[in-house]
């Protein structure tokens, strides 16, 4: 457990997906095995066990198959003292299918179904309930998110009014870009001012894929980058707000009065 607001050790796994679960699985033990001991949280990209189907093609293998490394994964990571947040997909219970975020390991099992759907994913899924998911973390409260959602600003409004001290997110930002260029340029300005707006640390999961149109990174309460990578693990130390100047936590108050 963290003693008071200590900083929140978030390792983030940086990779490819493809449509092979047990290749996908090795590499997230992998992670797991390498994180020990040196985080509290690990985050991997969104339908990391997996594929994403809109890259790969294909939307693998039937759940019972995704379950089964689901849970294989998640005891590692508790035998690792490890908080897990896995990237997947699983059945909607009523012949659709769900992008999911797992939260297991040390943490209590929950699941998240992505609820705002780029057109590229409405091929493969269907939305899932309209809910916030925010963690304990020691004593830390986390918001889980996945990819395009986090681009509306309800989702940070709804997850701050909700306790969240930072929010972790599993993404696929990568692919064509109708407009050459934007994405790269937009997304890392709009995450630095999500989380400058609230006071809010983000860690960014992203998939390595060559075409990303951005790395996996991580912004602090002022909203200023200060971890990056494109592939590979990456080790980051969250600072809560409390830490900074009092002005950041008038910055959120502020905030938060005004949307509510």
């Amino acid at each position: 457990m963290l003693a008071g607001m200590d900083p929140l050790r978030v390792a983030v796994l940086a990779c490819t997906a493809t449509a092979d679960v047990a290749a996908n699985r090795q590499a997230i033990a992998a992670a797991i095995a390498q994180a020990a001991g040196r985080a509290d949280l690990l985050l991997t990209p969104e339908c990391a066990l997996c594929g994403y189907p809109v890259a790969t093609g294909a939307l693998a293998p039937e759940s019972c198959a995704l379950a089964e490394a689901e849970e294989q994964l998640g005891a590692l990571a508790a035998r690792h003292r490890l908080g897990l947040v896995l990237g997947t997909a699983g059945p909607d219970g009523q012949g659709g299918a769900w992008n999911l975020a797992v939260v297991g390991g040390t943490l209590p099992t929950q699941r998240l179904a992505k609820r705002v759907l780029t057109p590229a994913d409405r091929a493969w899924f269907v939305p899932g309930p309209s809910r916030n998911l925010v963690v304990t973390v020691g004593a830390w409260q986390v918001a889980v998110g996945i990819c395009y959602e986090i681009r509306q600003a309800r989702w940070w409004y709804e997850a701050a009014a909700a306790g969240a001290d930072a929010a972790v997110v599993l993404a696929h930002q990568a692919g064509a870009d109708p407009d050459p260029g934007t994405k790269a340029a937009v997304l890392p300005a709009l995450h630095a001012a999500r989380a400058a707006e609230l006071a809010m640390p983000l860690v960014l999961s992203n998939t390595a894929a060559p075409d990303r149109w951005l790395d996996s990174a991580a912004w602090d309460a002022r909203g200023m980058c200060t971890q990056r990578l494109g592939a590979g693990l990456m080790l980051v130390e969250l600072l809560h707000r409390s830490r900074l100047d009092p002005w950041y936590e008038g910055v959120r108050r502020d905030a938060l009065a005004a949307w509510r």
